[in-house]
């Protein structure tokens, strides 16, 4: 009895030890609205590993890319996002589903207001390199922009960009993915912004989620779970209804732009043959 007492209770504990679900560690923070986090939400409530996300910078607020880098190769962060390249996919293991739908590749200027009209008479690629672009020192879009020939202006911190542009004149225009500036504006009203109404760069180059190199279980786990997202329609949802692509669908005016078709040397075949299902181009009715 006593021992079929001591099997039952240990198998019991091994139960619960299987059934519990952990936080999943990630960048951002709880106040964060971001399509990316959006999804892990959603991700998590499907989850049977994860039940919560856990804010790894809470307290102090988001280091740079390269400490964030860093702790997820430490294993002291679960998930990162960020710009696909062939050197991210070589670090890290990707979940090789575009969170933008492809959008962030559809770059479009911001601009200081007293240039609204700056980049009117661009008709091709030829005219749009006389104008230097600011981009961060670590971005994937700087890599993909510099092998097409334009002259970039870099820098580690973001917010630093701003007053490349606006106060130190060390370029023309800061190229944001097509859902970005219109958020950007309303976050600095102080700052004279504007978004440039003339010009689109396109390129490919999908937004994804990454894990530690040693974890590709973690990665196949989160891919499956955003597969069931997506077939079931509720991605649909969360994507449109994110505030950032309903104010590019507003206010962009993507058809009536000059488009220049960009290429991106840094892909791995294995991310050119993301189902084309997953991405999303508003230049098609």
């Amino acid at each position: 009895m006593k021992l079929a007492f001591l099997l039952a209770s240990v198998s019991l504990s091994l139960f619960s030890l299987d059934s519990f679900a952990a936080s999943l560690r990630v960048a951002g923070s709880v106040n964060d609205h971001k399509l990316y986090l959006t999804l892990l939400k959603e991700i998590v409530k499907r989850s049977d590993k994860y039940d919560s996300l856990d804010y790894v910078y809470a307290k102090n607020g988001e280091p740079a890319v390269t400490r964030v880098y860093a702790d997820l190769e430490a294993d002291r962060l679960d998930v990162y996002w960020t710009a696909t390249s062939i050197e991210l996919e070589s670090r890290f293991a990707p979940v090789r589903f575009p969170i933008y739908r492809g959008m962030l590749g559809m770059r479009i200027g911001m601009i200081h207001q007293k240039d609204a009209n700056m980049l009117a008479n661009v008709r091709n690629k030829t005219d749009m390199m006389k104008y230097s672009i600011c981009s961060g020192k670590t971005w994937s879009d700087t890599q993909i922009l510099e092998s097409n020939g334009f002259t970039i202006a870099k820098s580690l911190k973001y917010k630093n960009i701003f007053e490349m542009m606006l106060a130190g004149n060390r370029c023309h225009l800061f190229a944001r993915g097509l859902m970005e500036p219109f958020n950007e504006m309303r976050t600095y009203p102080e700052l004279p912004l504007a978004v440039d109404k003339h010009v689109m760069l396109r390129y490919q180059m999908p937004y994804m989620f990454f894990v530690n190199k040693n974890n590709p279980q973690l990665a196949a786990h989160l891919l499956q779970i955003i597969e069931e997202i997506f077939e079931d329609g509720t991605y649909e949802k969360l994507f449109f209804n994110e505030p950032e692509v309903k104010a590019v669908l507003a206010q962009a005016n993507v058809s009536q732009r000059v488009v220049i078709e960009l290429e991106n040397p840094y892909l791995t075949e294995a991310t050119r043959s993301i189902p084309k299902k997953y991405f999303y181009d508003p230049l098609q009715p």
